[in-house]
């Protein structure tokens, strides 16, 4: 349980970091690539592969 819910937003803020910049995703769509890699990728090129 949190105390306050700034607690629990350092807490849901510190785990999408760790999902979306740090672990690599297992899907197909992403081949491997972590989510951060693809919209650096989408914002490079303007447009989404596959």
């Amino acid at each position: 349980m949190y105390d306050s819910v700034a607690a629990l937003q350092k807490d849901l803020d510190k785990w999408l970091k760790e999902y979306n910049e740090q672990r690599p995703h297992r899907g197909y769509r992403n081949m491997g690539k972590r989510p951060i890699d693809r919209i650096n990728e989408y914002l490079k090129n303007g447009s989404a592969e596959g």
